[in-house]
């Protein structure tokens, strides 16, 4: 009983792993001779590299106000300055969305203390060593020594003056971006650039802060998007942001659009027109939608359902063969896919109904779009469009990602489908596009798309450009969808049929989303070539970014002023040509993540 009432043994916890700045340097840097040897090498190399660039970059002689100077030259070219509030407000209205994207989605999270303390540290270290290295004053190496030092301190005490509460999510991370932002504003607020007055004839240069027109709206906007995000946030609430989401992909898709064809273009629109022709034929057209919808949908199970889509189709192919006006062929071709559609996404009750304004909303964006294209500019420009510099680059890569994406889908479905006619026209086609370099095809659709089209259609040199890159585009993502669907076990299929499913079900619900799941990496890494190659547009005579950039500003006529600033320049494009690709590609990681790409 004695032996029974001692109390148990005390286990001792297990001791620590040593740990310290020395022993991380043992075991990472310098394990061995030779990693030691390799580590030497790669630190002085470092050395000698960010010491040559910082002397380089903070060179006396290094003109970067040719890149502040022509700020206006490089985002939208020879816009009128009277309009710029039209940028502004495309501007806005792409922040405003962001926000509440961020809000709706609820992006953004908590971080540990840990985490951030250690970049924190990170970041400190980096000011510390640049400041060491650089050939800047006495008084602005101790600034940027005393920020380190700063930096180092707050990281320090997040990672070990926290007790166990380092390691809990404490810490809003879209807190930290709106703040880093807040300091973009004040310095815009306070920064001085070089800028060029005439005095009595003599060109000289005066300090001045930056121009109101550019901080005022940029401030505007940043305060703007914090209260779109909190008083989104606010109402969301704890409801269910479903519906929020589909709300939200809607307005991204109008907003690309009216931003581009209605508030950028300021097009001449003629009412008249407008009112004897194209009210008419919207309301013909969504009328004829509706019921061909509803017979659809009331013989969902019969083979008449796809006999109408498929003479509807073939109606709307054999109307490419004669002479009318565009918005006829696309209504005709938008009724007959709604109606293929119909047996699969429609049936009857809720289905039909969602399908049916659906249809109705889609026809008013091809009357819309038709009508607004069709309308002269009422931008004036000095060239045949009012799009160039990084907004020309935009809206190429945007509208040709989104229009080469269905395209290169069919051409995968095609290509892998059972019936030779398909095929063998897919194939055709993948193989023509993707033997030709794009800028062979860019110049054939600059001299052959003018033949193609009715007299009354005048193209743009926009226009063709998108053509050519949309379709060469299409034929790279039909390839990789198609890579997608051969790695889907066949055994799926098998299943799906013995479900009683149709090819288009089967296709729709089993394989096309594994498959797109599948190369979500090989379809972001298109996505990010297509946004690099809207370079090569140069080639037609189209102003982009990038041309602008090496061969407009280094040319204009003040020596003084811009004098050696091809370089600069250059290395300003290639740093705003990845912000866009490695956002692109965190992006991707993120959708990644979420869906478990990689994982079995």
């Amino acid at each position: 009983m004695a032996e029974m009432m001692t109390s148990p043994e005390l286990e001792l916890a297990p001791e620590l792993p040593p740990h310290g700045p020395v022993v991380w340097l043992k075991n990472n840097l310098f394990q061995t001779a030779m990693s030691g040897v390799m580590s030497v090498l790669a630190i002085l190399l470092v050395i000698f590299a960010v010491k040559g660039l910082l002397g380089w970059a903070f060179d006396a002689t290094r003109r970067w106000d040719a890149v502040t100077f022509n700020m206006k030259l490089m985002m939208v070219l020879a816009y009128p300055g009277d309009q710029m509030w039209r940028v502004w407000i495309s501007v806005g209205i792409v922040i405003v969305l962001l926000a509440a994207t961020f809000a709706v989605w609820r992006i953004g999270g908590k971080a540990e203390p840990r985490n951030v303390g250690r970049t924190a540290m990170a970041v400190g270290g980096a000011f510390i060593f640049a400041s060491l290295l650089s050939p800047w004053s006495a008084t602005g190496k101790l600034l940027w020594v005393v920020g380190g030092a700063v930096l180092l301190l707050v990281g320090w005490a997040l990672r070990t003056r926290m007790g166990e509460r380092t390691k809990e999510p404490l810490i809003p991370v879209l807190g930290i971006v709106v703040a880093l932002f807040g300091i973009v504003v004040i310095v815009m607020w306070t920064i001085t650039v070089p800028w060029p007055e005439k005095v009595d004839g003599s060109q000289v240069i005066v300090h001045e802060a930056i121009a109101m027109s550019t901080r005022i709206p940029w401030t505007i906007l940043y305060f703007l998007a914090i209260a779109v995000y909190l008083v989104t946030k606010l109402f969301m609430g704890d409801r269910d942001s479903g519906r929020a989401q589909s709300w939200m992909i809607g307005l991204w898709v109008f907003s690309f659009p009216f931003i581009v064809l209605v508030l950028l273009r300021a097009p001449q629109v003629d009412m008249g027109r407008a009112v004897s022709f194209y009210l008419p034929l919207f309301a013909v057209s969504a009328a004829a939608g509706w019921f061909i919808l509803a017979f659809v949908g009331k013989h969902a199970k019969s083979d008449m359902s796809r006999v109408i889509g498929a003479a509807l189709l073939l109606l709307a192919a054999v109307s490419f063969l004669f002479p009318m006006e565009f918005v006829f062929r696309f209504l005709l071709l938008g009724i007959a896919l709604f109606a293929l559609l119909a047996p699969t996404f429609g049936g009857e009750g809720a289905g039909q109904r969602s399908l049916q304004y659906t249809w109705l909303v889609t026809a008013l964006i091809i009357v819309l779009a038709t009508w607004l294209t069709l309308n002269e500019s009422g931008i004036d420009t000095p060239r045949d469009s009012f799009l160039g510099g990084l907004m020309l680059t935009l809206v190429l890569a945007i509208t040709s990602i989104v229009l080469s994406f269905p395209i290169g889908v069919l051409m995968a479905l095609g290509r892998t489908s059972t019936m030779p006619i398909f095929r063998l026209l897919s194939t055709m086609y993948i193989e023509l596009v993707r033997g030709v370099p794009l800028i062979t095809w860019l110049l054939v659709a600059f001299i052959m798309l003018p033949v193609a089209v009715p007299e009354n259609i005048q193209l743009t040199g926009v226009m063709k450009a998108l053509g050519a890159m949309t379709f060469f585009s299409a034929a790279y993502l039909a390839e990789n969808v198609r890579g997608g669907l051969q790695s889907i076990p066949k055994g799926q299929n098998e299943a799906a049929k013995a479900l009683g499913m149709s090819t288009l079900q089967m296709t729709v619900f089993i394989t096309l989303p594994q498959a797109l799941r599948a190369v979500i990496p090989a379809l972001v890494g298109q996505v990010i070539a297509l946004f690099k190659d809207t370079s090569l547009v140069t080639i037609v005579g189209l102003f982009d970014f990038l041309h602008i950039a090496r061969s407009i500003i280094p040319a204009q006529s003040n020596p003084f002023l811009f004098k050696g600033s091809i370089t600069v320049t250059l290395i300003f494009a290639a740093m705003v040509y990845w912000m866009f690709t490695f956002t692109f590609s965190r992006i991707s990681l993120r959708i990644e993540k979420k869906l478990g790409v990689g994982e079995r």
